[in-house]
Parts: C-alpha cells; structure tokens; sequence
C-alpha cells in the first residue's frame, strides 16, 4: 500500500503539468455543467480517468526496479498496461459527440474536447515513454522502437473495438468470447484496418515528437 501511495506521489510531482491540465478540464466541464443543466459530457471524466490509468501503471513498473528485472511482474504488469492504452487516444474519438447547444457558444464545447483529448493523449504519451525506457533497459533502443511502432497499431486497432464495437479494457476478462469473434469477424473489413493505420501511424509520429522533443 505505502509503494502504491508513494507511486502516486512520485508521478504527480514528475508530471504535475499533467495534473493541473486535468484538473483545468474537469473544472471547465464543471462549468458547463452549472451553466447549461447537463451532465452530457460527464463521461469525458470517465474517459480521461481511463486514459490516466496507463500512467499510473507505467509509473508503477518504472519507479520499482525489481518490476523491471523480474519476468513475472513485468510481462503481466505489461499487458494490462496495453490493455489500457488505447484509452488514451481513445478520447480523440470524443469529438464525435461534439454539437450545437444553444446554452454555450461552440467554441466552448470545443475548448472543452480539445482540453480533455490533449489531457489524454499527453498522459498516454508520458506512459509511452516509460515503457519505452524500460524496453531499452531490458533490451535494446531498436527493438524498443519497434515495439512501440506494434504498440501504436495496437491502440488503433483498440480505438476502432472500443468505438465501433462498443468493447471495454475489462471485456477481454468479463466477455473474452463476444470480443474475440467480434474483432475476429472485423478483419474482413475495410474500416477496422483504416482506423487502425491511420490512428496507429498518427500516435506512432506524435510518439516520435514527443520523445524527440523530450530528449
């Protein structure tokens, strides 16, 4: 409990930027909230929770070395923290939701999507980074990169289950069956294999600038 505790301590302090833009969207959705009378856009809280999530996990793994050089802690601790990142570049697909309300002016509501999708793309970025330092350690810088290029593809193909199909994180443990025929079913079409070039190669170039910019 102490090392989950001092875990979070230690991730606000290394990304407090994080934690002021994500408190700056949840007091901007309260606000309209208060103006307008509508608990529509409430899941955008939901939503940048889950993308928060891979941050919390990487920065769990990264801040205890033993994570790192033990198998049986990193591979599991891994693929729930795959299971979670698409959560992040998820919350661009919220703009979808974006409409006319005649209580606020629209570029309100689009202040609002635009703060909550960055929030959630520069958590998952963060998170990104971690895992790739901590391949890196544990192999090398190349197969470091190539494994976040299979990563990205990855969180696309996850945007596409979670918007089109309709499928959570928890669904591989709460309904493996119905998700595997459904995703199994979807690579015979064409919309799946777009969605996830096009938002795979995107995060994978935003990935790169991050990374770049930050070293």
């Amino acid at each position: 409990m102490n090392t989950i505790r001092n875990t979070i301590t230690s991730t606000f302090r290394q990304h407090y930027a994080l934690l002021y833009l994500a408190l700056f969207c949840v007091f901007t959705l309260l606000v309209r909230v208060k103006i307008t009378h509508s608990v529509f856009y409430l899941f955008l809280m939901w939503n940048l929770f889950l993308a928060y999530v891979p941050l919390l996990i990487s920065s769990v793994m990264i801040n205890n070395p033993v994570v790192i050089e033990r198998r049986r802690f990193f591979y599991p601790m891994m693929i729930v923290w795959l299971l979670f990142l698409p959560n992040a570049p998820y919350i661009i697909t919220d703009f979808i939701h974006l409409k006319k309300d005649s209580s606020v002016p629209v570029w309100f509501d689009v202040l609002l999507l635009i703060s909550f999708t960055i929030a959630g793309i520069l958590a998952g970025l963060t998170s990104m980074k971690h895992m790739f330092n901590m391949l890196s350690i544990k192999f090398n810088p190349l197969l470091a990169w190539v494994s976040i290029g299979v990563i990205c593809l990855l969180c696309g193909f996850g945007i596409y289950v979670g918007r089109f199909l309709r499928y959570n994180s928890w669904d591989v443990l709460k309904r493996p069956l119905s998700l595997t025929a459904d995703m199994l079913t979807s690579f015979t079409q064409s919309t799946p294999l777009g969605i996830t070039l096009g938002f795979g190669c995107f995060l994978f170039l935003l990935f790169n600038m991050f990374y770049s910019a930050e070293k």
